[in-house]
């Protein structure tokens, strides 16, 4: 089971990072006209890094790593809920409610690894989880 969630955690990292590096041709190193979406490239990686290690964390049951991890993750919620998606602006009320959806699923990690409910915040991550993949799906891939 380790085995299969370190490859999933891999797996994840080089698809979010090869996908951040993929915005049709655009140069990353540049700032963007939107300094919300600069705040938003800078994220991304650190989301990518804190969910391998949530989820290695979660699978030791070290709710110390996964409570400070989720934690830094839910204090990007503010800037990430201001950013514009490059695609489908028009859909910025679903991007604000998937943004809405993942910052309570990361808070309610905090909360459960805080309490030592790792089956719990298991679950609350996952579903924390879920709301990335549906935001690059519409917004980003």
């Amino acid at each position: 089971m380790m085995k299969k969630a370190t490859m999933l955690a891999a797996c994840i990292l080089l698809l979010t990072q090869g996908g951040a590096l993929a915005h049709g041709g655009e140069m990353h190193g540049k700032k963007h006209r939107d300094t919300r979406m600069d705040k938003l490239h800078r994220i991304m990686p650190m989301y990518a890094e804190a969910q391998t290690k949530i989820n290695g964390a979660l699978e030791k049951g070290d709710a110390t790593t996964v409570e400070a991890e989720a934690g830094e993750m839910a204090g990007t919620i503010p800037d990430l809920k201001k950013a514009k998606p490059h695609k489908n602006l028009k859909k910025i009320d679903t991007f604000k409610k998937i943004a809405d959806d993942f910052g309570s699923k990361v808070t309610a990690t905090v909360a459960l690894a805080k309490k030592g409910d790792i089956a719990g915040a298991k679950t609350a991550f996952k579903k924390a989880e879920e709301k990335c993949n549906e935001c690059h799906a519409t917004f980003r891939d």
